[in-house]
């Protein structure tokens, strides 16, 4: 966006860092939140501070301090960010992901050496993160970054990138059921909860859902291990029934598959389709039936599990989810839940290329906080405008254009 069509959003920019930023106990503060959005939304090839600043025209040691070294809690301005998400979304389901960034310094935190997305094996940090969905968009709603257990245990590195001996190593898993405990004590409950088979596959992150009394739609693999449901109650412990792998269920269910098409939100904006069908089954293994509930009959809890194939007749399996959500669920429902993923990508995408999203150059544990609790500040500025456009009929032409291609 250039500096015209940011200054014609002064007004309404005022007005949201005025509720977001209302947690700064300092008047400098809040204007500098104001202004690191303002250097976020300007046209320019990199969003780290040195850039931002010389584009603001403002000192760059005050915008930096701003972001690395000033003790305003950033769980204060994602509270008011996840409020105001949910308001404007009315989300259906929050998407849980972790994203990788990009470092070039073995002294950032959390940084090692490990899966990094497209890149395969390279320096990055992994930020765990909540996201709200709906048919009008999407929004991050919380972050926090993932510390290896390398870090964890070299205390004076921590120290040096300001992680303080009260941030221990704890699984991705486990930071996101604790980014739930956050928005739950915001006052906010997902409607659902969807994620990748990192998350889908770990026994103790679904009984934690389940404890949590939240719904879940969580991607599995192929050889996830399930018992066919026949319509009679199945204990844990049941040993004649023979167990097989979502694989295996696939080929036998085939030939049920209905067609669904979908709006992938990816570069081209193209729709998608795929063949759908939902089984109904119990969830096998050793360690799902020691998380059953001590029940006097210990039984297997029904589920249903979704599989998509890119095509009716040959190929393998696309993508298979287990899900928790009541047994009459339209399948249509299923498929949109589980195709919902791609809003996210869109918001990565559109975060790192518009907002700067991984442009920020600190090492500090809390600067990284802070630059992605403001990213998605202007995420949220730009969804709710492109939405409810209040200055629509001083606004141009040009910047009604760009709030729409940023958040579409």
């Amino acid at each position: 966006m250039d500096r015209q069509a940011v200054e014609e959003l002064n007004a309404d920019l005022a007005e949201f860092t005025g509720d977001v930023f209302a947690y700064l106990a300092y008047a400098g503060q809040r204007g500098y939140g104001q202004q690191y959005l303002r250097g976020l939304m300007l046209d320019g090839r990199r969003k780290s501070v040195e850039p931002m600043a010389e584009r603001l025209g403002i000192p760059r040691q005050n915008l930096g301090h701003f972001v690395a070294q000033s003790t305003w809690e950033y769980r204060e301005v994602m509270r008011r960010v996840a409020a105001r998400a949910d308001r404007v979304l009315r989300p259906s389901a929050w998407l849980i992901d972790d994203h990788p960034f990009v470092r070039y310094g073995h002294g950032t935190a959390g940084a090692i050496v490990q899966h990094c997305g497209e890149r395969d094996q390279h320096l990055c940090q992994v930020a765990v993160s909540v996201h709200a969905v709906s048919r009008r968009g999407s929004s991050p709603l919380h972050w926090r970054l993932f510390l290896p257990q390398s870090w964890a245990e070299d205390r004076a590195r921590c120290a040096k990138a300001g992680i303080g001996p009260e941030i221990t190593h704890r699984t991705k898993q486990r930071i996101a059921l604790d980014l739930l405990d956050d928005l739950g004590q915001w006052g906010l409950a997902p409607p659902l909860v969807v994620a990748d088979s990192d998350y889908g596959t770990n026994v103790a992150f679904r009984t934690g859902l389940t404890a949590r009394g939240i719904r879940w739609l969580l991607a599995v693999t192929g050889h996830t291990v399930v018992l066919p449901a026949i319509g009679a109650p199945v204990t844990a412990w049941a040993r004649r029934r023979p167990s097989i792998t979502v694989d295996q269920v696939s080929a036998e269910h085939r030939y049920r598959a209905r067609r669904f098409v979908y709006r992938a939100r990816t570069a081209d904006h193209r729709a998608r389709s795929g063949w759908f069908v939902a089984i109904p089954v119990h969830i096998a293994g050793i360690i799902e039936r020691e998380h059953v509930a001590s029940t006097a009959d210990r039984l297997l809890p029904l589920r249903t599990l979704l599989i998509q194939w890119r095509r009716k007749r040959g190929g393998d399996v696309f993508r298979s989810w287990i899900t928790d959500l009541p047994a009459d669920t339209p399948l249509a429902a299923l498929v949109r839940h589980a195709t919902s993923r791609w809003y996210i990508e869109t918001d990565y995408r559109e975060m790192e290329q518009a907002l700067g999203l991984g442009d920020y150059e600190g090492r500090t544990y809390r600067g990284f906080h802070h630059h992605v609790a403001l990213v998605s500040a202007a995420h949220l500025f730009c969804l709710e405008h492109r939405l409810n456009p209040k200055g629509e009929g001083t606004t141009s032409a040009r910047t009604r254009s760009w709030l729409v291609s940023r958040s579409r």
